[in-house]
């Protein structure tokens, strides 16, 4: 036996944590007391765990492996009726300790935290066989038998088992290194995503305030950053931070942390809460599932059963409701939905447990697939195939980071958002960093599968060629039912329900393919002229040069009919096209100008200015020859865009005037 715990933490070393391992085992099989052995730490902090002996609340320890390494570990309870800060303590966690005792060998409970740790997620471990000491080593070998054959089926099937006797030491440094070889084994990934950790507990520290405590299932957190707490919606920033104990800057998965937050002091954090980046998860009531249930669940689970929801740190009363089937046996799959007695703040991709209340036994898990907003349950025909598709792909091989970014992308465009939406949304909807986002977005448009349109608005592929194709479709209907040379923009938007920036951007694709002209909340048809009509293209020569040879005196709309010997209604459709064009402004509904007359009355303005300093508004009407009407109407719409200002009946150039007029 080593001198002192092989595993104790060196407070001189600036240790990795490179990994999370949690303890699992039936009560009274030594779980604490290898923990102690073999890090120094007593994981027993509550006065009742050590009077009874016996792990009640989560306790943690880090244990050191060598260089500049260490691991955490969990100390999970193992009595049946705290099964429930067992799963709070898996949530995050990379490995197992599967802890059995040589006098008792497997038992009930034993058999329960496997099936716990499978539903979970746990996939790698290795097996403590404790209290060596009280056995023959007859019962040694024969309990090493036990474990295999009980284990054979699960994913602890051919893991090292380690005698070890947590009184006289016996077998700790060979443990000791089949777990540091173990942790070096495995690959190192972490879940993407934004800071997101369940509450353990919490408690108040004098001259700092709150300390919410609890290991981050994604992301990383920094002094300073701002965290919301759900449900609820409180929010305080990160005022200090330990790590392991010890002081740090920063934390993040995986990472047993204590938070500093003193604006989340009444009432403090429960357990159950999670804290967040703010604006980024909500809390929920029903919940969509890929539901497995256990080997030994007896009776089956039956449509419409009230059980126990566990997700992350948080335990709620609900009903299950199968979806395909009226019943779930042993060992069966199937898509569910629960609906929860209260809010809990979960998302897709987190694992679950279900309990049966009486008797109490665990027996069904799985991962949580998608959350609907709101107390309504959606439709079972129109929610099946969706849950099918999303269950598809979390049943696939399970990917690298930057893969499980790339699937939820593509996923959540398939199915929550086929007409696309902002980058920073999609980032909100999938928990994900705006980092992590960006990253997604470029390789999988790199790979022609996403398309980012401006303003960061992301789409599939396929989306965006369905959306430029029916706009296409739309424009070509209106054109052929309306007849006339341009529609107000609003009218091809119609009630498509299509957000501003993915119609923003097909419209402007069809205005490169010379399909459509945008001007002014306009809509043109075709290119300059294209489409029109031998007779129109009359009309609209004969309009324009009478608007042109007018000047500052030109006829009110109404007048120009009677002025040309046309149909109100041809004059009226083609006034709106030379409108649109901008080769006709309007000024006010009597006034239109030719675009040239315009450009002179601009420069006459500025040069006006620029010589006198200012532009008395009542002697404009003589620079142009024309009467107060015309000259207030142009002023006017020259402090509209912003190239004078006015002053009581004085006008002045307006900064950056120049950059507002017409001939720019």
């Amino acid at each position: 036996m080593s001198a002192r715990p092989p595993g104790l933490f060196r407070p001189t070393v600036d240790a990795d944590v490179v990994a999370m391992v949690c303890t699992a085992g039936h009560v009274d099989h030594g779980k604490t007391s290898l923990v102690k052995l073999l890090t120094g730490c007593a994981t027993d902090r509550l006065r009742e765990e050590q009077e009874r002996g016996m792990t009640i609340e989560l306790g943690f320890a880090p244990c050191f492996l060598g260089g500049e390494v260490c691991i955490g570990i969990v100390d999970v309870p193992g009595h049946e009726r705290l099964i429930k800060n067992m799963v709070a303590g898996v949530s995050g966690i990379d490995m197992a300790l599967m802890v059995v005792a040589a006098d008792d060998g497997v038992m009930p409970q034993t058999i329960e935290h496997l099936a716990i740790l499978a539903l979970l997620g746990v996939r790698r471990g290795i097996i403590a066989l404790t209290k060596i000491d009280l056995v023959a080593p007859a019962r040694i070998d024969a309990a090493r038998a036990e474990i295999e054959r009980a284990f054979a089926d699960g994913f602890l099937a051919g893991a090292p088992i380690y005698p070890v006797s947590s009184v006289s030491g016996e077998g700790l440094d060979a443990f000791y290194a089949g777990l540091v070889a173990a942790v070096q084994a495995r690959t190192r990934e972490r879940r993407p995503g934004v800071f997101r950790m369940p509450v353990e507990r919490s408690f108040a520290r004098e001259g700092f305030g709150t300390v919410v405590t609890g290991i981050p299932v994604t992301g990383a957190v920094r002094i300073g950053d701002a965290l919301e707490l759900q449900p609820g919606g409180r929010a305080g920033r990160v005022r200090g931070i330990q790590c392991f104990l010890r002081p740090a800057e920063g934390g993040g998965a995986g990472q047993c942390l204590a938070l500093n937050i003193p604006e989340l002091a009444r009432p403090a954090p429960e357990r159950g809460q999670v804290l967040c980046v703010p604006g980024h998860l909500a809390a929920h009531t029903i919940f969509h599932l890929a539901l497995e249930a256990t080997p030994d669940l007896e009776p089956p689970l039956r449509h419409g059963e009230p059980v126990k929801f566990y997700a992350g740190t948080s335990e709620a009363n609900g009903k299950l409701y199968l979806l395909e089937e009226r019943a779930l046996p042993a060992r069966g799959r199937a898509l569910a939905s629960i609906v929860l007695a209260a809010p809990v703040a979960a998302a897709g991709g987190d694992r679950f447990l279900l309990r049966r209340p009486s008797p109490a036994a665990t027996v069904a898990g799985g991962e949580i697939l998608c959350v609907t907003a709101g107390a309504e349950r959606p439709r079972t025909r129109e929610l099946v195939p969706v849950l099918r598709r999303r269950a598809e792909c979390a049943a696939a091989a399970r990917p690298g980071p930057e893969t499980c970014i790339d699937r939820c992308i593509e996923l959540h465009l398939e199915l929550a958002a086929p007409h696309g939406l902002p980058a920073e949304e999609l980032a909100r909807a999938l928990l994900l960093t705006p980092a992590e986002i960006r990253a997604g977005v470029a390789r999988l448009a790199s790979q022609g599968r996403v398309v980012e349109l401006a303003g960061r608005h992301v789409i599939a592929a396929a989306a965006w060629e369905r959306a430029t194709a029916a706009l296409r479709q739309r424009l070509d209907e209106l054109r052929a039912a309306s007849g006339r040379l341009d529609l107000p923009e609003a009218e091809l938007r119609g009630d498509m329900g299509w957000p501003s920036s993915l119609f923003d951007a097909a419209a402007d694709r069809l205005e490169e393919e010379g399909q459509l002209r945008r001007r002014r909340g306009a809509i043109l048809f075709g290119r300059p002229g294209e489409g029109l009509a031998p007779a129109d293209r009359a009309l609209l020569e004969r309009v324009l040069e009478l608007y042109r040879s007018t000047g500052f005196g030109s006829p009110r709309p109404d007048e120009v009919p009677g002025l040309l010997g046309a149909a109100p209604v041809d004059v009226d459709r083609i006034l709106r096209y030379l409108l649109a064009e901008e080769l006709l402004y309007r000024l006010s509904p009597n006034v239109v100008l030719s675009a040239e007359a315009l450009r002179e009355a601009e420069r006459k303005v500025v040069q006006i200015i620029e010589q006198a300093g200012v532009l008395d508004s009542a002697e404009f009407k003589h620079h142009i020859g024309s009467s107060r009407k015309y000259a207030l109407a142009i002023l006017d719409w020259l402090d509209a865009r912003g190239v004078t200002v006015r002053r009581d009946n004085l006008r002045t150039l307006a900064v950056n005037h120049r950059q507002r007029l017409l001939e720019s």
